[in-house]
């Protein structure tokens, strides 16, 4: 019994198994082979029982998925296989975008040994698209010049399809840091564009305005996840404002002048911020007079206020 444990000690180092990994990324350089998986930081002998994709309670948004930590340094992101979905608006381009084209898409990030792939299935409305890209690396609100093209012209709905993403690619698409973007001969920098959250989740995104200019001061997103029906079970925000200066503070509150419902700890050093929050007292709000998101100076004066828009996914 003893000899046979050693042999099988052995034979699991020779595989790989017990290396330190984030995600099964890891376990793969190792062996592509071999059946490992990423158990608790270590590549481990894959079960032979069924599994399931799923998410962790805001896996993207915790502060051991690549959000910046307390001590100012940021962990190993994390890739979460799965299911996501996105809705299309002009509202989420930057800056708005007014246009009477809408949509919705779903999709699954999966992954085998050759790596990462993301497949989709988009309708819209209203809209002859002249391309179709993934914007990698850009939160709600904030846009980037960093696109994987899915279709470059005769684009018609229902548009389906699949990309191969490398590993950063991934990452981006787990911590809602990626979106679609539908263009058109009126706007050739998007007219429908969606962010990528978790299925079953509800989101929203806004847009910040500086309440000193009126103008463009900043966006981000904030995420709740739900027990499958309505009740929330954990919350996420991240939010950036780098034309807007330093903010120190920030909340959620309903309507024009209604007092704070969620405070948001923020970073006051930095011009964004990411974490989490508690979500159950979103339960409060009523959304007919409008759910706000305000950012404040360390005075206590008002910097920025965005509309919050939450929607059910």
């Amino acid at each position: 019994m003893l000899r046979r444990s050693a042999v099988l000690a052995v034979s699991l180092s020779v595989l790989g198994c017990a290396e330190e990994c984030v995600d099964q990324f890891d376990c793969l350089k190792i062996s592509s082979k071999s059946a490992l998986t990423c158990d608790d930081g270590r590549c481990v002998v894959k079960s032979t029982l069924p599994t399931f994709p799923s998410f962790g309670p805001m896996d993207a948004g915790r502060s051991d998925a690549g959000s910046p930590t307390g001590d100012g340094g940021v962990p190993p992101a994390r890739v979460i296989l799965g299911d996501y979905t996105a809705r299309l608006s002009g509202g989420q381009n930057v800056p708005p975008v007014t246009t009477m084209a809408s949509g919705q898409a779903t999709a699954r990030l999966s992954q085998d040994d050759a790596g990462a792939s993301l497949s989709w299935s988009m309708t819209f409305t209203n809209l002859a698209p002249t391309a179709a890209v993934l914007m990698i690396g850009a939160p709600a609100g904030r846009s980037v010049f960093n696109f994987v093209v899915l279709n470059d012209g005769g684009i018609t709905s229902p548009f389906t399809g699949s990309v191969a993403l490398s590993r950063a690619q991934a990452e981006a698409v787990s911590a809602f840091g990626t979106s679609f973007v539908l263009t058109s001969a009126a706007q050739r920098t998007g007219e429908l564009r969606g962010q990528i959250v978790p299925r079953g989740s509800i989101i929203g995104f806004t847009q910040f305005v500086r309440r000193s200019t009126g103008q463009y001061g900043g966006g981000g997103q904030l995420v709740l996840e739900t027990d499958g029906g309505f009740i929330p079970v954990a919350g996420s925000f991240e939010f950036n404002w780098t034309e807007s200066g330093p903010v120190a503070s920030a909340s959620v509150s309903q309507g024009g002048t209604g007092d704070p419902i969620v405070p948001l700890p923020l970073n006051p050093t930095g011009t964004g911020s990411a974490g989490t929050f508690d979500p159950l007292s979103l339960l409060l709000m009523v959304r007919d007079a409008g759910v706000y998101v305000t950012g404040n100076s360390a005075d206590g004066g008002e910097v920025f206020r965005g509309d919050l828009s939450l929607s059910l996914r």
